[in-house]
């Protein structure tokens, strides 16, 4: 009887109570709204900018400022091959003096017996010269002068001078063709086409790292649409516990591990709105030409979801692709090219010299002859110059200069170390080669594991649907607990989540090999990428 009445006596106290909690939780409930997705938050609350994959991958090759940093160092290059051609460019040089000599006379005859002997005279003088590209070079001067003295045994005073003066020099074995500076032009050449693969390089790494961060973002938004659905699925049965607490066909305490619940699971929706904040700011680093860029305002939304494409290459033409495309193997070509180019270079350094030297100086000379006007040479400055434009007296020569070095160690040493370094390099080769072959087996056979992980998480997540659809029918007939219930939602949300990261990570293993192989950018990426000159 004590038990029976004790028994009573609580089920009083439950009853009593139990209106009052129904209206607090009633009035709790109030608090709980199912949050807007993110995409209709980002709308309300500001400008919004929706990108395709397309539209972010030109963005980012436009604005990019790794991009922008290559295209500098490709300028720098073509700078260097402009400045190397200038050596060829010609040269005009002009010379105006004026000179006084004097000197105390120390023979009889000397100046006509005077005591000191004078000169004074103006020169102009002209000159033009230039290399040219077989490693020889050319030059036109063309003096004049004017001198007086007090000379007297000089028949002609003052006397005017004027000289045209051709000389040319030709290297015939050692320099002739193979100059530095030719070998210094190829170098270069050679290095603007090693800066544009790696150009294209670098070009194909911001693709897949835009690309990357575009599914990431998308990703991260769609982790925060799974968060807030479970969310969602919790305040609806908080919603219905607090229905049967107030018909009294539950316990007041189930309304406590309802509301943890939906406390628990806007904790997670905030974390993920962070990670969306997070990818948004990497995404915007990618495409925003500077920290002051306009792009940083605005929310950026994925218009575009993962799609699920099976592989339509075999693992041996991945390979084949790679090894043909990729520009790191083309860049060890072209160091391969500047080697060749610097062993034909000190071979030709090595070999005896033999120049030619040529020189044609038709000269003129007039001025106040004291012979009388009737003397070839009395006149002006022009008499000089119709003498010289006529050839009247000419001066020349031709000469073979020869040099054999009896030993060259110098020359000797660095054809060995260019021997050395090729190869050297021609093992660098082989070994990019294999690392090549690895990255495109590891992203190809990754392809292959991701897919399997993805057809799993799908048969997770919907078994996961199935079993709380299962459970939520249970405690409806009253067989099973509200803690069971939500725990099948966290399954079930953490399943979907899951599903996500297997089809994003499905994805970039799709990217990863489009890298590896080198396809992942076209002619038309690398032309937007490029600074407009």
């Amino acid at each position: 009887m004590k038990v029976a009445r004790t028994a009573l006596i609580v089920l009083a106290l439950i009853l009593t109570f139990q209106p009052v909690c129904a209206q607090e939780a009633a009035s709790e409930a109030e608090d709980y709204q199912v949050p807007e997705s993110y995409v209709e938050q980002v709308k309300a609350g500001g400008a919004i900018l929706e990108l395709s994959l397309a539209d972010a991958i030109k963005l980012a090759l436009t604005n990019n400022l790794e991009i922008e940093i290559e295209n500098f160092n490709e300028e720098l290059n073509r700078s260097r091959v402009f400045g190397t051609k200038g050596f060829y460019d010609p040269v005009f040089t002009a010379t105006i003096g004026w000179n006084s000599f004097k000197s105390p006379t120390t023979r009889l005859l000397e100046a006509g017996a005077i005591a000191v002997f004078e000169r004074e005279g103006v020169l102009f003088n002209t000159a033009f010269r230039q290399s040219i590209p077989w490693g020889g070079n050319y030059e036109i001067g063309f003096n004049n002068s004017r001198n007086l003295t007090n000379d007297a045994s000089a028949f002609i005073n003052p006397t005017y001078s004027a000289g045209l003066r051709f000389t040319f020099n030709q290297p015939l074995l050692r320099g002739f063709r193979q100059t530095q500076t030719e070998r210094q032009f190829k170098l270069f050449n050679l290095d603007t086409e090693i800066s544009d693969q790696q150009f294209q390089q670098r070009v194909s790494e911001i693709v897949q790292q835009v690309e990357n961060q575009y599914w990431e973002l998308a990703y991260a938004i769609e982790n925060y649409e799974a968060r807030r659905s479970s969310m969602e699925l919790a305040i609806i049965q908080y919603r219905n516990n607090r229905k049967r607490v107030e018909i009294g066909v539950m316990a007041p305490i189930e309304i406590t591990s309802s509301r943890a619940e939906v406390a628990t699971r806007e904790q997670e929706m905030i974390t993920s709105e962070v990670a969306i904040i997070n990818a948004q700011n990497q995404f915007k680093r990618l495409v925003a030409r500077d920290p002051k860029a306009s792009l940083w305002d605005l929310s950026m939304i994925p218009t575009e979801r993962p799609q699920i494409r099976d592989l339509t290459i075999s693992l041996d033409e991945a390979i084949n692709t790679a090894l043909k495309r990729r520009p790191e193997i083309d860049q060890i070509d072209l160091e391969l090219e500047k080697n060749k180019v610097d062993r034909k270079y000190y071979k030709r350094l090595g070999k005896p010299a033999i120049d030619v030297q040529a020189i044609l100086n038709p000269i003129g000379t007039s001025g106040d002859d004291k012979r009388g006007e009737d003397s070839p040479f009395f006149g002006t400055i022009a008499t000089a110059w119709s003498q010289m434009v006529g050839f009247d007296f000419i001066n020349w020569q031709v000469g073979v200069n020869l040099e054999i070095p009896l030993r060259n160690r110098q020359n000797e040493s660095q054809l060995a170390q260019l021997g050395i370094a090729d190869r050297q390099m021609m093992s660098r080769r082989k070994d990019t080669e294999q690392l090549v072959m690895v990255e495109v087996r590891n992203a190809y056979e990754s392809i292959n594991t991701r897919k399997k992980g993805l057809e799993a998480a799908q048969v997770a997540r919907e078994l996961s649907e199935e079993q709380l659809e299962g459970e939520t029918k249970r405690f409806e007939a009253g067989l099973s607990t509200n803690f069971e219930v939500l725990r099948y939602q966290r399954d079930l949300a953490d399943a979907r989540v899951r599903e996500l990261r297997a089809v994003v990570d499905y994805q970039l293993a799709l990217t990863a090999l489009r890298t590896a192989m080198f396809t992942i950018v076209d002619e038309n990426d690398i032309v937007s990428a490029r600074r407009p000159e």
